[in-house]
């Protein structure tokens, strides 16, 4: 089937995208909200784009409302996030926290997770999660018709769980790691088979 992405109608053209371009690895972003409470939520529209600095990027829309997500307005105004990666383990806590709640209301009510200060830090972290980045607003650019927020985060520290690092530098485990990735619909993936290649 040979498809005109500008003749489908926007929700068929976001199916199509969504569940070709897979798996999506998500940010699960922490961020403070002005009632000082914290808002968490999944992006699977994320990835590293720069290592010096080290930028991290992640797109985010509006709310059925036509308000930007709260993400989006909490790091345009107070500058600073934690992004965690999560593993396999808190699939159904990240699932969560993609649910639509009022302005102010913190995910972290919907679940049984500690938050913790981790030096260098501007925002704690979830506990749970393997790995954080304690970032800073780098750069905000505004894309297609929504517009959607393209959010560009300049990671100041991170953390890692000890026994992900296989002794080699900074490289980790993948298999302990297990990412938690997005498919298209409902469905997610974790790890599965990896295949190893020296590089040419």
């Amino acid at each position: 089937m040979n498809i005109v992405l500008k003749d489908l109608e926007k929700l068929h053209a976001y199916q199509l995208l969504t569940n070709t371009i897979v798996p999506r690895p998500i940010a699960w972003i922490l961020t403070e909200n002005v009632n000082k409470s914290f808002n968490l939520a999944p992006y699977s529209y994320f990835n590293v784009v720069c290592s010096n600095p080290g930028i991290l990027m992640f797109s985010a829309g509006h709310k059925r409302d036509g308000t930007k997500k709260d993400t989006w307005a909490n790091i345009e105004r107070n500058r600073h996030c934690t992004v965690h990666i999560a593993n396999g383990e808190l699939a159904d806590e990240v699932n969560k926290t993609a649910k639509p709640l009022a302005e102010g209301e913190s995910e972290l009510n919907l679940l049984n997770h500690a938050l913790v200060k981790e030096p260098h830090f501007s925002l704690p972290r979830l506990t749970k999660a393997p790995v954080a980045f304690s970032a800073e607003c780098h750069d905000i650019h505004l894309l297609g018709n929504g517009p959607q927020a393209i959010i560009y985060v300049e990671v100041n520290a991170a953390f890692v769980d000890d026994p992900l690092f296989t002794g080699k530098d900074f490289q980790l485990d993948s298999k302990k790691l297990n990412p938690l990735a997005r498919l298209g619909g409902n469905d997610y993936a974790l790890t599965g088979d990896i295949l190893t290649h020296e590089r040419p």
